[in-house]
């Protein structure tokens, strides 16, 4: 959901401003974030993604942000899904592995 309300997405998983706002307020009591999955519902709108690490950018600059995926991140034929879905046109995985560094044996596995 945009902060502002600016588009047409503005009540889309409204509840995740309420949550990323917690997450800011209490920020001087939080060492590490983990984001398990889901990390952002864009259906292959791009924009989201922008409105996504703009609202994570006060969290992620503080401390560690770290990430999973989820059927959101890996639902496309040939990315090594069990996920049986194609919401997301393949994109959100691509810009999840690219966007957010996880340390690993093997960073193909996202």
């Amino acid at each position: 959901a945009e902060a502002d309300g600016s588009n047409e997405y503005n009540n889309f998983q409204p509840g995740s401003l309420n949550t990323t706002n917690q997450i800011i307020q209490d920020l001087n009591d939080i060492d590490v974030v983990f984001h398990i999955g889901d990390l952002c519902y864009a259906n292959g709108y791009l924009s989201q993604w922008d409105q996504f690490t703009a609202q994570i950018e006060p969290i992620a600059s503080k401390v560690p942000y770290m990430t999973a995926s989820g059927n959101h991140e890996r639902d496309w034929p040939g990315s090594g899904s069990f996920y049986g879905t194609l919401d997301s046109g393949g994109e959100s995985g691509v810009l999840a592995q690219t966007m957010f560094y996880v340390p690993a044996e093997n960073r193909e596995k996202f």
